[in-house]
Formats: C-alpha cells, sequence, structure tokens
C-alpha cells in the first residue's frame, strides 16, 4: 500500500487515484464550467427548437403530417447533438455529465410540457424525450473521445 511504510504521507498517495490533488479554486472552476457548459448547451437546444417552430409556422401542440414530423425529429436531433458537443467542451474532462445533464433537462422539459398539456398531441414531447434527449448524451462523446 502506498506510503504505509513511509512516516510521511505524500500528496500523492490519495486512494481514488494516483494524481495530486487538485489545486486550491480548481474545484470551483470545474464546477463553474460544468454549470456554464450545461445551460449553453441547453439553451443552445431549446432555442433553435423554438425558432423553428416560430419561423416554421408549426403549431407543436397540434396534429402534424408525417413529413412535419420527420423534418422535427431531424432538426431536434442534430441540434440536440450540437448543443452538446458545444456544452461539452467547456469542460472535456466532464463531457459526459454535461450531456447527461443537458440530456436530462431535455427529457424533463418533455415530461413537463406533455404533463402540463394532457389533451393536446404529443408528438414534439416524444421526439423530445426518446430522441433528442439521447442524442444530446451521444454529441457528448465527441468532446470527450476527441482527447
Amino acid at each position: 500500500m502506498p506510503g504505509l511504510m513511509r512516516k510521511s504521507v505524500s500528496k500523492h498517495d490519495r486512494f481514488d487515484s494516483m494524481q495530486p490533488e487538485p489545486a486550491p479554486g480548481m474545484t470551483l472552476k470545474t464546477i463553474g464550467l460544468c454549470v456554464a457548459g450545461w445551460v449553453v448547451g441547453y439553451l443552445i437546444s431549446s432555442i433553435s427548437s423554438v425558432l423553428f417552430f416560430v419561423l416554421g409556422h408549426i403549431p407543436p401542440h397540434q396534429p402534424a403530417s408525417t413529413g412535419v414530423m420527420w423534418a422535427t425529429a431531424i432538426y431536434g436531433v442534430v441540434f440536440a447533438v450540437i448543443a452538446a458537443v458545444v456544452g461539452a467542451s467547456f469542460s472535456r474532462k466532464n463531457a459526459l455529465g454535461i450531456g447527461a445533464a443537458i440530456a436530462l433537462t431535455i427529457g424533463v422539459a418533455g415530461m413537463v410540457s406533455w404533463y402540463l398539456s394532457p389533451n393536446d398531441a404529443h408528438w414534439t414531447q416524444v421526439i423530445a424525450i426518446f430522441l433528442m434527449a439521447p442524442a444530446a448524451q451521444f454529441g457528448s462523446l465527441f468532446r470527450r473521445l476527441d482527447d
């Protein structure tokens, strides 16, 4: 066991890893970068979705044609991946966590929207929960594997 026979314990004798402890203040910086990545990533996804519906004159809570649903799904997945890549770029060491936070936020927003509109068509929420949220998690892999 590291440090067992020595009289003093070195900073390098951490049980969970053999790396030195982070410098003071680095933890707050890392948390700040992760939160900023999560917020920016989610804003990219949500603002692009709102612009898609507004500029396309598509009512998201009414039934739509199959073509509109496909276009919405493809657009949403592409922008969820872009959002996760940009968000995960804030702290590449924590890319998977940032992607998970973005995905969770997209999924929860879809579920809350579904709950608040029980009598409307739910095709947009289904796209958000089952396609956009997993795509956001997948998008964070691009930043993590790019090291």
